[in-house]
């Protein structure tokens, strides 16, 4: 697993700094890069080569949604994780078709950012049970796609993704490597024609893959 570079957004200071000495442990974390601001965050992101980046929602100042938009149109874009105490409907569902590749909750605890860290970097996303059920409940927020015919061996695949399995249990289940496993998905995400994995899983409540 190759080692990555974090930028952790958070403005209350203490809380950073415990999380970044906690990150730093990590073999496979290379450097912790530091923004207590927009500002911080911004010139981090021109100054550094940023693998993935752990955003707190709660700025000062600015909307955790304009920042995710200013990396969405970076020709190299790092992965995005959340971190946020909402989790409202609207909030999660604008988070979600924004293109995150996984959200925690400050009340989680280092574990669930671990492990959302993890899986980030060696799948390009995870979403916990709790952001998984939201999606399922709230799946007719997404543009509708036409069906696609699917094999089974891609059927089994997306009903897998949906159930919110690990890039390692998917693996297992179809008895192939993490790193065909992910190959698969990501073509299923073209196939299929929708933009990130949320969509992916939206899809499957919709079409009854479950």
């Amino acid at each position: 697993m190759r080692k990555i570079n974090i930028l952790l957004v958070e403005d209350e200071v203490l809380i950073r700094q415990g999380l970044r000495a906690l990150l730093e442990r990590e073999d496979f974390i290379r450097y912790v890069f530091e923004a207590g601001n927009a500002k911080e965050f911004r010139e981090a992101i021109s100054q550094h080569q940023i693998d993935m980046v752990l955003l707190d929602m709660k700025l000062p100042g600015v909307r955790g949604l304009d920042l995710i938009s200013e990396l969405n149109r970076r020709q190299e874009r790092p992965s995005v994780i959340v971190v946020t105490g909402f989790d409202g409907v609207e909030l999660m569902i604008n988070l979600l078709k924004s293109g995150v590749s996984g959200i925690v909750f400050k009340l989680d605890g280092y574990s669930e950012v671990l492990k959302t860290i993890l899986e980030v970097s060696k799948s390009g996303h995870y979403f916990q049970d709790k952001v998984s059920r939201l999606i399922q409940d709230y799946a007719h927020y997404w543009e509708e796609v036409p069906p696609v015919s699917l094999s089974f061996q891609e059927n089994e695949l997306l009903r897998i993704i949906a159930s919110g399995a690990t890039t390692k249990e998917m693996a297992v289940q179809l008895k192939m490597t993490e790193a065909t496993t992910e190959t698969y998905r990501t073509r299923l995400i073209r196939k299929i024609g929708v933009p990130n994995t949320a969509a992916l899983i939206a899809y499957a409540f919709k079409n009854g893959i479950l």
